[in-house]
């Protein structure tokens, strides 16, 4: 019964008022969404608001609000009661924009609040989080559900917002926080209220993602009150990255984060950067997302782009010397501003992606700054290690939610660098 019923999972709703009425009363209440689901472009849900609207209204104000009916992957099961969110943020350059967040909330909420951040590497919004979770394509809520059945409040926000901006650390890093303020106003406070302590969770562009929101959060949402980050196998430094996938099997990632990084930045001249077989890979791959299957749109890793060279589809010899971009990657560099919130760091032993020394060297660059840092290794490579190692994230943040101080590598990670 439970397959035939598409494994969405409804608990039994309690006598908690969602929202509260200070919500209720100012935003406006959407229908739950039927099957076949509108993809964001054509869901009325995810239409931009006025400029004049957004501006009106703090970052994580909610302007919209609906139920919907959490799906899972193939035979699993989302176990929470869920809502999606339309809250205001801003992009890289500070101008306000509407991000969509999706809430679950277990049978028996404990006071604890999850900000998971997907690791959707999107130039589309198919591949948003707020949609794979209603279309059942969403593979990382296996993870989340190992959050959900400690019984802690998960938000998941779109943080690449509504022009995908893949790997724009600023536009990330806010609409994760935005998000759990949006969360923290939805929910009642016997659930959820401002003291609430919260984490954050994710892997690869997620903890990408993760990170930025910890980095920023003294200045952009000082109230956030964290407690503990768990950030598997980010990309420690985006050009050493670049050049290590570049012309191998992960080539297509480099040509993403281009298209995804000049959307943030449109200093970067793609126009006089691209040559006329680059004008064609941005319109191949325009709408395209990294590991996505179920969204039924391109893969850059797996749209006849590996073992491709960058130099082949730009006018300059070098992509990554010319100023600008050098400039873009340095502003989007993980490490430049400590937070209090303790961090396990994991890295795949095998990682394709990130070389292990560029991931010493952050969690190096976090220590430095005053962050306490647990560092350690994950079985597998760059993908196997999200699953690997998902329970020990958990329970490093279960840790910090009960209070508990870190072992921290912080000495070791030093004489590791001058033995």
């Amino acid at each position: 019964m439970a397959l035939a019923a598409g494994c969405a999972w409804q608990p039994p709703v309690t006598d908690q008022a969602v929202p509260p009425a200070t919500v209720a009363d100012t935003a406006a209440r959407f229908s739950e969404p039927e099957a076949p689901f509108e993809p964001p472009a054509d869901d009325a849900f995810h239409v931009q608001p006025s400029a004049a609207e957004l501006a009106a209204v703090a970052p994580g104000t909610i302007l919209r609000y609906r139920p919907i009916a959490p799906e899972a992957y193939y035979f699993f099961e989302v176990n929470a009661r869920a809502w999606q969110v339309v809250y205001r943020s801003n992009d890289t350059n500070g101008k306000p924009q509407a991000v969509v967040a999706t809430i679950l909330v277990p049978d028996e909420p404990k006071p604890r609040l999850l900000s998971y951040q997907v690791a959707y590497d999107a130039l589309t919004r198919r591949c948003a989080p707020s949609y794979e979770i209603l279309s059942g394509s969403m593979v990382e809520h296996l993870l989340m559900n190992k959050a959900l059945r400690r019984g802690w409040v998960v938000v998941i926000p779109d943080y690449e917002g509504p022009e995908t901006q893949f790997l724009a650390g600023r536009n990330a890093g806010q609409g994760v926080l935005d998000g759990i303020r949006a969360a923290r106003r939805f929910l009642p406070d016997a659930w959820v209220d401002a003291d609430t302590p919260a984490a954050l969770w994710g892997y690869s562009g997620g903890a990408f993602a993760s990170l930025w929101a910890a980095e920023i959060a003294a200045d952009y949402a000082p109230e956030t009150n964290l407690v503990g980050i768990a950030a598997g196998g980010p990309p420690a430094d985006l050009a050493s990255s670049a050049e290590h996938v570049d012309g191998g099997l992960f080539a297509g990632l480099y040509f993403a984060a281009v298209i995804g990084l000049s959307r943030a930045y449109d200093r970067i001249d793609v126009d006089t950067l691209l040559n006329e077989k680059g004008r064609r890979m941005f319109e191949d791959l325009d709408a395209s997302c990294v590991g996505q299957e179920l969204a039924w749109v391109k893969d850059p890793v797996l749209s006849g782009y590996s073992f491709d060279d960058m130099r082949d589809y730009v006018t300059v010899d070098n992509l990554l010397a010319v100023p600008v971009v050098r400039q873009v990657i340095a502003e989007n560099r993980l490490g430049q501003r400590a937070f209090t919130a303790p961090l396990l760091y994991y890295h795949a032993r095998f990682d394709q992606i990130t070389p292990t020394s560029d991931a010493r060297a952050l969690a190096r660059r976090y220590c430095e700054l005053g962050v306490p840092v647990v560092f350690e290794s994950a079985f597998g490579e760059h993908i196997t290690a999200a699953i690997t190692h998902a329970s020990r994230a958990v329970d490093f943040l279960a840790d910090r939610f009960a209070g508990l101080s870190p072992a921290d590598d912080c000495a070791q990670l030093s004489r590791d660098r001058n033995p």
